[in-house]
């Protein structure tokens, strides 16, 4: 007796119209259960946004001055090749 494999096409289908049906009930769930109004939701949104993009940047900046430092550390502690 044979078994035969399920076709990559079929599983394929069966995922992607798994993501839309839940991205349409999440969506819709999401609309109805919402705690504020839309104009005051998307205010919320972009002051979010652009607190956590200041806080990233400020990370950035710090990142790369403990980089250079972490560099010159390694730099004088590495010794020299003769």
């Amino acid at each position: 007796m044979e078994l035969k494999k399920p076709k990559v096409g079929k599983k394929i289908f069966k995922v992607l119209t798994g993501v839309v049906v839940g991205g349409a009930i999440g969506s819709i769930l999401g609309l109805t259960l919402a705690p504020r109004k839309g104009k005051e939701t998307r205010q919320y949104l972009r002051d979010k946004s652009l607190e956590m993009f200041l806080e990233g940047k400020a990370h950035l900046k710090q990142d790369k001055k403990i980089g250079l430092f972490k560099r010159f550390i390694i730099k004088v502690l590495t010794p020299k090749k003769k």
